[in-house]
């Protein structure tokens, strides 16, 4: 994917009354806006519809991913406890990322820390 122009901060703060007008009329069809220092893309203002679009995706990226891990446990006649059930429920749902799921499971089997409590963005 090509990245369109970046704005800098400055030209971004000066615009972003426009900017979310144009992201409010056009909505999840209008470009993400990148914003950086020297124009390099630091961050980016996208639609709230584009938001939810793209956050769905990965939601149902990782439930197709889980869904296969059970799937091929239940397939080699394994079962899953209700930790691992709990645990890939809340990666699933976006609650927890994969290193949190991975130091969990690896803390079930090895005596380590189960549960930092860390959340992904």
């Amino acid at each position: 994917m090509a990245i369109p122009q970046v704005l800098t901060v400055r030209e971004a703060r000066e615009q972003l009354s426009s900017l979310l007008g144009a992201l409010d009329e056009e909505g999840s069809d209008d470009a993400p806006v990148f914003i950086g220092s020297h124009r390099k893309p630091q961050g980016v203002l996208l639609s709230v519809e584009a938001y939810e679009r793209l956050r769905q995706a990965a939601h149902g990226e990782r439930r197709r991913a889980v869904s296969s891990a059970t799937g091929s446990l239940r397939a080699e006649g394994l079962t899953t406890s209700s930790e691992y059930e709990r645990d890939i429920r809340d990666y699933a749902e976006g609650l927890i990322d994969a290193d949190e799921l991975r130091r969990r499971t690896l803390g079930r089997y090895s005596g380590g820390p189960r549960n930092s409590g860390g959340t992904s963005t």
